[in-house]
Formats: C-alpha cells, structure tokens, sequence
C-alpha cells in the first residue's frame, strides 16, 4: 500500500509539458508561419504580374481602336511600321489633321501612355492592311529572375527581365 502511495505521489509531479516539447512545438508553428509568408509573397508577386498583364491587353486594344478609327491612315499605310519611340507630333485634338497626322498622334499618345503605365513600357506595330497587324508591347518585370527564359513573344536582344505581350490585329 505503501508504495502505490509513493509512486501516484511521484507520477503526479510529472504532469505537464516538457522544454524539448514546447521547444518542438515552436519550431513547428514556425515553419509554418514561414510558409504562410512565403506564400503571401509569392500571391502578391503574381498579382503585379497579372495588373501589368491587364494593362498590356488594354494598351494593345487601345492601338487597335485607335486603328480602326483611322481607317484612311491604315489604308495610307501610316502605321505599318510604329517604332518603340515616342515621335513628336502635333495636337490633333486642337487642329484639324490629316490621316498621317493622326497616325502619328496615335502612335505619340500610345507610347506615352504605355511609358507611363508600364515600367519602362514600349511598344510596336508592324504589318499592313493586306497580311495583317502585329502589335508588341514590353516592359521591365523586376519579378523575372535571370535565369527565365526569354518570353517567346520578345524579339530577338530583348534584354534580361523584359515581357512582351504579343497580338495580331487585321482591321
């Protein structure tokens, strides 16, 4: 009787958690607290991805409107070749324009636009009426790592953490 006594005395003072426990617990919650902020990051990162993507649809189907509008400037051949540059042109929402002033204006309003909205954003059109439109758009994308591999919509030299957003438009 006696040492039942003893011993429920003795096992009773053990209750409870152990250092090595509370140790091992902690570094559990920690690495999944870990992960959860990986994961933030990593939402938040592909979320500027998809805002810079939806901006890049938008500009090209702003050229594309732009296009349509015009269509003597198509047909004149003004925008068969708008380069990556913002060219100089004049106000053709306070004077009166021309097909070809217009294009240009177009094309002066649309650079700008993309350089604003995009980082370091630029864009191009090539083609004609008869084969079709091909609009390019590219900007810098800091989330793309080095060793990606070039987006197959950019044209050859595109330099490191460049995306391209590539669309075909027949008026």
């Amino acid at each position: 009787m006696f040492i039942n006594k003893f011993y429920s005395m003795r096992s009773s003072s053990y209750k409870g958690f152990s250092l090595l426990e509370v140790l091992i617990t902690i570094l559990i919650v920690s690495f999944g607290l870990l992960g959860m902020a990986a994961l933030i990051v990593s939402g938040a990162r592909s979320n500027n991805v998809a805002h810079y993507r939806s901006i890049a649809s938008k500009q090209t189907e702003d050229i594309a409107d732009r296009m349509r509008a015009n269509l003597a400037g198509i047909i004149s051949g003004s925008y068969d070749s708008l380069a990556a540059t913002t060219p100089n042109s004049s106000d053709c929402k306070a004077a009166v324009c021309t097909a070809t002033q217009i294009a240009v204006y177009d094309h002066a309003q649309w650079n700008s636009a993309n350089s604003i909205l995009l980082p370091d954003g630029r864009g191009t059109v090539t083609g004609s009426l008869a084969t079709g439109f091909e609009i390019n758009l590219m900007w810098t994308e800091k989330e793309m790592s080095n060793t990606d591999d070039a987006n197959s919509n950019c044209p050859s030299g595109t330099p490191a953490k460049t995306r391209c957003f590539f669309a075909r438009f027949i008026p």
